[in-house]
């Protein structure tokens, strides 16, 4: 059940007092006390800690409304709406030095006194929510090693942390009002800014130009790397950006392709990520796992990766060598999530016969995933806050605090936004969330890497099942390639885990993948190329991918564009397939 607001009022004349207290009353609002002088106000205001202060302008005592107000905001952050029967020019001039959210002049209709507060309490809460944001946006920009700048819609600089001062030369206090291009210069042609309203405008991540080299107050060159990621709010809108940057690679490109890792080598972390956009998304996990960010938010559907991403994080961090613990909050029923997240004393609880430590005791040092965050229940919403802000817990029936030193991943396929309008997500822990956030795209817009994915597992299903399936049959490629994938990479391995155990050949046909292809995109609906049919049963997965590549090029007379679009995928990435199989000699030939 929602609280109700709690209202204090100020008010010297009696009769006026116990009026309003009714007509509060009648409202629905807890009215906290009811004083007359600017001394007890202050001293209810610290007592009770009301929502709103109902405040007369003339009051009795040494201090009058306005003074007592300013006290009450300044001491207690209390906003206070003016009743009062004064409103001339002065009275007006003077009252505004207490920042009120509100001013009724007596007499007031019921009607006028309800908007008043409710406009009031509304304008707290949003300027609470917006203030803390900064703040807790700030202290952890302040842990971060890579160097982090945060712009709003326009490129101004809203945050700079540590690190970036002491790559630009410029402090926090001297950006006020100052754009990205004057902070952080960069020489030649290219502005920072680019990139930025760059991300702004495509809600994508965005890499700094390849060749960026910083120039930085006192004139020194730095040649660096990094990535642009738009700043959403509660409501999902594109309110800025944050570029996240530091030395750039030695063979400065920082946006080659990732390898296809099918048997990493010892303390690699294995990806497979040929498209464009998932390697942009991998080096910003990477520089984000680099920095001593406390707390990172990750989006996307169910079965998009996200699990993967946050052992990324992991791996790819200083805490790699300590331990990375991972739980599911929709999976374990809520009586039971909190003693699993915290542990407890012996006797805490009936079936508690000894005591036992909580993933958050088990994982310090180290970082621990919670999946499905949305689905945790308010009660231990409020008890992660102080996880995230103190790093302390305590064991249920316990009596001590723990210290703690945890990197906390958390992730989610929920609309946040919802949960919070609905009550079921608070919006604090959001904006404690959410101050490195790494949304991992739906597996149909990143086609590029399916035939990839699905060879990596069907390299460990052969391992696993014993199997030496030698790929995927040129129909196969077909359907996987066209089907939606609704389930995303979840679905895609237990396609070929499916396929590997009912396959009878040595490579998989589209029916033992068992697909429904009753809606295909539209590749399907073009002729296969004869190539594409010529050794059903003896091409590779590379050469089926060739085919198909191939196959879209011919279709559409080596018209890239069009060709890139019928396979739903980007030009760059075409090209690059065109160079990887040779196409560009092929076209030469049947040019000639």
């Amino acid at each position: 059940m929602t609280q109700k607001p709690r209202i204090m009022i100020v008010e010297d004349e009696r009769i006026t007092a116990e009026d309003i207290h009714d007509i509060l009353t009648h409202l629905g609002y807890q009215v906290t006390a009811v004083v007359s002088s600017g001394a007890e106000a202050i001293r209810e205001a610290g007592r009770t800690q009301p929502d709103l202060v109902m405040m007369d302008i003339r009051i009795k005592g040494d201090m009058d409304g306005i003074e007592t107000a300013r006290e009450i905001r300044e001491r207690f952050d209390i906003p206070v709406v003016y009743l009062t029967a004064h409103a001339d020019r002065e009275t007006l001039d003077r009252a505004k030095l207490a920042e009120p959210l509100g001013f009724l002049v007596k007499p007031f209709q019921e009607p006028e006194l309800e908007a008043s507060i409710e406009m009031a309490l509304y304008k707290q809460k949003a300027d609470r929510a917006l203030k803390q944001k900064g703040e807790l946006v700030a202290a952890t920009l302040r842990s971060i090693g890579e160097g982090v700048l945060a712009t709003d819609a326009q490129g101004m600089i809203t945050l700079m942390n540590p690190a970036a001062e002491s790559w630009t030369g410029w402090r926090q206090a001297e950006t006020r009002q100052a754009h990205i291009d004057q902070v952080m210069q960069l020489r030649g042609r290219i502005r920072a800014s680019g990139a930025v309203l760059e991300a702004i405008k495509t809600g994508n991540l965005v890499e700094l130009p390849p060749g960026a080299v910083l120039v930085t107050r006192s004139g020194e060159l730095h040649a660096i790397g990094g990535t642009v990621s738009p700043v959403r709010d509660h409501e999902g809108k594109t309110t800025g950006a944050a570029i996240v940057f530091g030395t750039a690679k030695k063979d400065g490109n920082n946006d080659a392709p990732v390898p296809v890792s099918l048997r990493p080598a010892a303390g690699e972390f294995e990806m497979v990520a040929e498209s464009p956009d998932m390697r942009r998304l991998i080096q910003f996990s990477r520089r984000v796992a680099a920095s001593e960010v406390s707390t990172v938010l990750i989006r996307g559907e169910s079965g998009s990766g996200k699990d993967v991403i946050a052992r990324l994080l992991h791996q790819q961090s200083r805490r790699a060598s300590q331990p990375f613990l991972a739980i599911n909050c929709a999976a374990i029923p809520e009586t039971l999530l909190e003693s699993e997240l915290f542990g407890y004393e012996k006797g805490a609880f009936t079936d508690a016969h000894a005591q036992k430590k909580g993933i958050l005791e088990l994982a310090s040092g180290g970082s621990v995933f919670l999946d499905e965050i949305g689905d945790m229940p308010l009660s231990l919403q409020a008890k992660m806050l102080r996880v995230l802000e103190d790093q302390v817990i305590r064991r249920l029936g316990g009596t001590t605090d723990i210290q703690v030193d945890l990197r906390v991943i958390t992730a989610t396929h929920r609309d946040l936004t919802q949960s919070i309008h609905e009550g079921r997500f608070r919006l604090d822990l959001y904006y404690r969330l959410n101050v490195i956030q790494i949304q991992v795209p739906p597996l149909r817009e990143h086609r590029e890497d399916i035939l990839p994915l699905a060879n990596w597992f069907i390299e460990s299903y052969n391992r696993k099942f014993n199997r030496t399936i030698k790929g995927v049959s040129p129909e196969g490629a077909h359907a996987l390639i066209t089907h939606d994938w609704p389930g995303n990479v979840r679905e895609l391995r237990n396609a070929i885990e499916r396929a590997m155990v009912l396959e009878e050949g040595a490579w998989i046909e589209g029916a033992s993948l068992g697909l429904d292809l009753s809606h295909p995109i539209a590749v399907t609906e073009r002729a296969p190329a004869e190539g594409a049919h010529a050794h059903k049963t003896g091409l590779s997965l590379e050469d089926a991918e060739k085919a198909m590549v191939l196959n879209a090029l011919q279709t559409t007379g080596w018209n890239q564009t069009r060709a890139a679009e019928l396979l739903s995928t980007t030009r760059d990435t075409l090209r690059y397939k065109m160079k990887k199989f040779n196409l560009r000699q092929l076209k030469e030939q049947e040019t000639d």
